[in-house]
């Protein structure tokens, strides 16, 4: 099995050979052993080793806590301080840097080994965290979808590329605003609504959301899902809009297109009963010059047609002023 590599940065030579003799007794490989910063770098770049042990005083002009500032930007080692002061000024300063542990001297070997693989367990859970976001990442940049994370004081956490096109915002200006501030006001106000929904009773929540954008009519198909903390507290909104102004104006064309089919129907049906009136009257006009049984068996079905003649003139009465209903409060239709 491969040993794990350590880079050892300390500015007292006989600590640091103490140090290298107490890891490389527990199985570890140390790749280095220096006393400045500048070669701290340099050798993690030349030996990539696996954990960093780094002592916050060092000699040159940086300090320990700068080089491990460096290591971590550039190369993502977890690193572990070891000074031998312990007091809050030092210990705050390097806690802002996020250190994988903290030794003090005189250093303990089981204390160092310990740090080591809470180190290393902690760097990989990171590691991995990292990259199931960047997975998640590169599902979100895919969809076409607006995807967006909200925080608790409405300020944005994160917005896909889909959601910065979409609502003519750019890069910058996520990482500068709120919500409201991105979109039109009656939609962040619809948006926001469902946001403290969401807070409140901490679970998902999914509503058609209407505005303008540019002056253009938009319906956006929103889900808003809550992020939970270990403790069941909402921490953040996870937002998914879909836009479906085409459909929904495909569905108002259809229906549109409907109603006139129907007004259509009717007015065919108005000249077909007129058509058919005018034979049925000479009938019945003919079948009356005569008594016969016959002519008396001709009347009475003519007067079952012209029944039913009457009851299509009423739907068209009635489909009359279904239109003048639409056409007032709906805009469909036309004049009668």
């Amino acid at each position: 099995m491969e040993r794990v590599k350590v880079l050892v940065v300390e500015d007292e030579f006989v600590t640091g050979c103490e140090i290298q003799a107490r890891l490389e007794d527990i199985g570890y490989k140390v790749v280095a052993v220096v006393n400045t910063g500048e070669d701290a770098i340099t050798k993690v770049l030349e030996f990539n080793p696996q954990v960093v042990i780094m002592d916050i005083t060092l000699i040159g002009d940086m300090t320990g806590i700068e080089a491990a500032e460096q290591i971590k930007k550039q190369f993502g080692i977890p690193v572990i301080y070891l000074t031998a002061h312990s007091d809050d000024a030092t210990i705050e300063k390097a806690v802002v840097t996020e250190p994988f542990g903290y030794l003090i001297k005189p250093l303990e070997e089981r204390a160092l080994q310990t740090a080591i693989q809470m180190a290393l367990y902690k760097h990989s859970l990171d590691q991995a965290l990292k990259e199931s976001e960047k997975r998640y990442r590169a599902i979100a940049e895919l969809t076409p979808d607006s995807i967006y994370i909200i925080n608790s004081d409405y300020s944005l956490a994160y917005m896909n590329t889909s959601a910065i096109r979409f609502f003519h915002c750019s890069t910058e200006d996520v990482d500068k605003t709120s919500l409201s501030t991105l979109l039109p006001a009656d939609m962040a106000k619809q948006i926001l609504s469902i946001v403290d929904v969401v807070f409140s009773i901490r679970t998902s929540v999914r509503e058609t959301v209407t505005g303008k954008i540019s002056d253009i009519d938009i319906w956006l198909d929103t889900t808003l899902v809550p992020v939970l903390s270990d403790e069941g507290e909402v921490t953040q909104v996870i937002g998914l809009s879909r836009d479906i102004t085409a459909m929904i104006l495909l569905e108002k064309e259809v229906e549109k297109k409907g109603i006139k089919q129907i007004e259509h129907n009717m007015e065919q049906f108005q000249i077909l009963n007129d058509q058919i009136r005018n034979p049925l009257a000479i009938i019945m006009s003919a079948a009356s010059l005569t008594n016969s049984q016959e002519n008396e068996i001709i009347i009475e079905q003519a007067k079952k047609i012209d029944k039913l003649i009457t009851k299509l003139d009423q739907g068209w009465v009635t489909s009359a002023s279904v239109r003048a209903f639409l056409l007032k409060h709906y805009g469909h239709g036309k004049e009668i």
